[in-house]
């Protein structure tokens, strides 16, 4: 049982070591941020809500509206679109359609028509739609304005594309060249003042390493924009990239989560943050969260109907999900494992509980003899003290008698008492024999039962209610006690060596093994 326990002991206290160990080799979760995250998610619903609101409030107005109105049908439907931009890929579209249409003869409203279109056609994937566009707009006649709003969506163009092909392909060298040149473009055309400029000052600086550099733009972004803005959830992003870069993975995860949290309450569906996340937390063995975030933006990607984001998001699903329902057996196989242990445990615990409860009985028992036999004892002690006192008794009434026969001249007379072996009361022995047969058969009740079992049985003996023992028996009874020398038996009970010798002599005479009777004696003793 103790070793048992030991190995229990010691295989739960190796688990323990190798999970620590496990531990020890992930970087630190930033539990405050994704607490905020996971009340972030749950409350969801609340911020898509929010927006469609807004939406909604800017379609009834668009169904009443004229063409001519203020504001118009073509200005609520372009706001339509730009509110739908980062929610709804289709919408976008369908509203950059409208614009399109009732842009008439207008070039300004064409022209920020087409626009409209490319970014949604860029949201939904549709990129060669999106590519003829942008070369056709890129050949008006714009001002600086619509200059800048065409940089911005062919830059959004080409960065979605860059999703979809590896770093190392050639192609992603071209859409990388012309997503820069766009980039290039804004930098030097937006004015310094503008939130957008401190941005891509910002993202330049995170890809050249310039890393101070980027934390002073990004966090001058993520202090005065509000958690709703879109370009504050961008900033946190390229700040989560900056500690990364520095080896800071912890402060990179808070900063992904931060970013997650700022898609979440703007409604923007096409957010990297929370898949990137996701995917850092199964590299850390964090299953439970990899899966539930990773589940909850294919979700959001595909409620926004963002194709682009969904195909980048679709390959990480797979993997979580095949690890996470790994994780789960193995859990279910953990929690086997440590179910059978704790029933083993449980019945060793009853039958340690049953051999406590056999033990505490036993012991009950064994103290209720012992206080038996204490009482017989302290019987026997008073029994020995009143023979003590009998014969102290007797002592002293023969020193009276011995002092009065010398001292009348009577020493014939106290020769003649001595000779006689009489001193005082002529019963003593029957009284010790009494004595001693009393307390051997309290002590050993079945003594004459067993003894009869090495007798034949024409020679059983039968003590009647209240006899002592016979001559022969007390002589066995000695030797069962221990004391087998015939010279000490005689001593003991004040017979003659001869009489012991010819009642031990009788006793083999009616044994049914008389050559081994004494040895059966000695082994009823030893039993």
């Amino acid at each position: 049982m103790r070793t048992f326990l030991t190995y229990c002991l010691i295989g739960l206290l190796l688990f323990v070591n190798m999970q620590t160990a496990y531990a020890g080799n992930r970087h630190a979760v930033p539990s405050d941020e994704l607490r905020l995250l996971d009340q972030t998610i749950r409350h969801s619903s609340r911020y898509d809500s929010r927006r469609t609101e807004t939406i909604d409030s800017l379609k009834q107005k668009y169904a009443k509206a004229s063409l001519t109105g203020s504001p118009g049908k073509w200005d609520l439907a372009y706001e339509i679109s730009r509110q739908y931009l980062t929610n709804n890929a289709d919408s976008t579209l369908r509203y950059a359609m409208h614009c399109m249409k009732l842009s008439g003869e207008n070039p300004s409203r064409q022209i920020q028509s087409r626009i409209a279109l490319i970014n949604g056609l860029s949201m939904a994937g549709i990129f060669t739609r999106a590519l003829v566009e942008l070369d056709s707009v890129g050949r008006m006649n714009l001002d600086k304005d619509q200059k800048l709003e065409m940089w911005k969506a062919g830059r959004k163009l080409y960065s979605y594309m860059m999703t979809y092909v590896s770093e190392e392909s050639p192609i992603y060298t071209t859409y990388h060249r012309q997503y820069l040149a766009f980039d290039d473009s804004l930098l030097n055309n937006l004015p310094r003042t503008d939130n957008l400029y401190a941005f891509l000052r910002g993202e330049r600086a995170v890809a050249m390493e310039q890393y101070k550099e980027a934390k002073k733009h990004l966090g001058y972004l993520m202090t005065h924009l509000t958690p709703e803005s879109n370009l504050y959830g961008m900033a946190a992003y390229q700040m989560a990239e900056v500690y990364r870069n520095q080896g800071d993975e912890t402060s990179y995860a808070a900063y992904l989560a931060k970013a997650a949290v700022s898609d979440i309450q703007g409604a923007v569906k096409e957010g990297l943050a929370l898949p990137a996340l996701a995917s850092w937390l199964y590299d850390q063995g964090c299953l439970d969260e990899a899966f539930d975030y990773i589940t909850f933006a294919l979700e959001d990607a595909n409620q926004g109907n963002a194709r682009m984001r969904s195909v980048t998001i679709a390959p990480m699903v797979p993997v979580i999900d095949q690890a996470y329902r790994k994780e789960i057996r193995s859990s279910r196989d953990r929690m086997v494992v440590w179910f059978c242990l704790a029933c083993v445990l449980l019945i060793l615990s009853v039958v340690l509980l049953f051999a406590v409860h056999r033990q505490a009985t036993q012991s009950r028992e064994a103290q209720i003899k012992l206080e038996k036999l204490s009482k017989t004892q302290e019987t026997y002690i008073g029994n020995f003290v009143a023979m003590c006192s009998s014969y102290a008794d007797r002592l002293d009434s023969l020193s009276k008698l011995v002092a009065v026969k010398i001292s009348s001249g009577k020493t014939d007379e106290l020769l003649k008492l001595v000779k006689s072996g009489r001193f005082g009361e002529s019963n003593k022995d029957e009284d010790f024999y009494r004595s001693f047969d009393t307390a051997f058969l309290d002590l050993y009740p079945d003594f004459v039962m067993r003894v009869n079992t090495l007798l034949r049985e024409s020679e059983q003996i039968e003590l009647k209610n209240g006899e002592g023992l016979s001559p022969e028996l007390r002589i066995y009874a000695l030797v069962k006690l221990g004391v087998e020398e015939s010279t000490r038996i005689a001593q003991i009970l004040h017979y003659s060596v001869s009489t012991i010798y010819a009642y031990r002599n009788k006793m083999r005479n009616k044994a049914i093994s008389r050559d081994t009777f004494e040895e059966d004696i000695a082994a009823l003793r030893r039993h």
